[in-house]
């Protein structure tokens, strides 16, 4: 199920919720929610299938909760920053569908040969993404996610290793991939 939410574009999503549901944002919410949270889930699944345990790992709960979700924080939380930042831009592109978001206006705005409002709410979508983009990276530095240890896939990191040609980070701490 995970793989058929998450290869599903979210547009496909949100118009066959919107046939079912009718028009409202209620489809949109749903669709940006199950596609990214798939996404989100198994990429840090990915992530947590990879970690080395220790040989004294505690099991069950325990590991889930004293090892895996301290050693993913982040990178869960790089992952969450970088969706939203995605969700912001993707719901303004619904308004093709005719949910009443930015893209919405944007839309009925160019129809209406309103060239001047459309390129105005184009600059804003511009200047709201810049700025979500902007408190994300301020958050991040604050919470010293850059610091906090991730892993990245085998894949990944053969990758850098061979374009660079050296090893570019440290043992420890190395740069979320988003």
């Amino acid at each position: 199920m995970l793989v058929v939410v998450r290869s599903t574009p979210e547009y496909m999503l949100a118009y066959l919720l919107l046939q079912l549901m009718g028009p409202s944002m209620l489809p949109a919410i749903i669709a940006l929610s199950l596609h990214n949270g798939a996404i989100v889930g198994y990429l840090l699944g990915r992530q947590a299938d990879q970690l080395a345990l220790r040989p004294d790992a505690p099991q069950g709960a325990n590991l889930y909760f004293y090892q895996t979700t301290p050693t993913l924080y982040g990178q869960f939380l790089a992952y969450m920053l970088y969706r939203w930042e995605l969700i912001l831009r993707e719901s303004a592109i619904f308004g093709i569908l005719g949910i009443k978001t930015l893209g919405y206006y944007v839309d009925a705005a160019i129809s209406e040969l309103r060239i001047d409002t459309a390129a105005l709410l184009l600059v804003g979508v511009a200047v709201l993404s810049m700025s979500v983009d902007a408190f994300s990276r301020a958050l991040r530095r604050r919470l010293r996610i850059e610091a906090l240890p991730v892993r990245l896939s085998a894949e990944h990191e053969a990758d850098s290793t061979r374009s660079t040609g050296a090893y570019s980070g440290a043992a420890d701490v190395r740069q979320p991939v988003v």
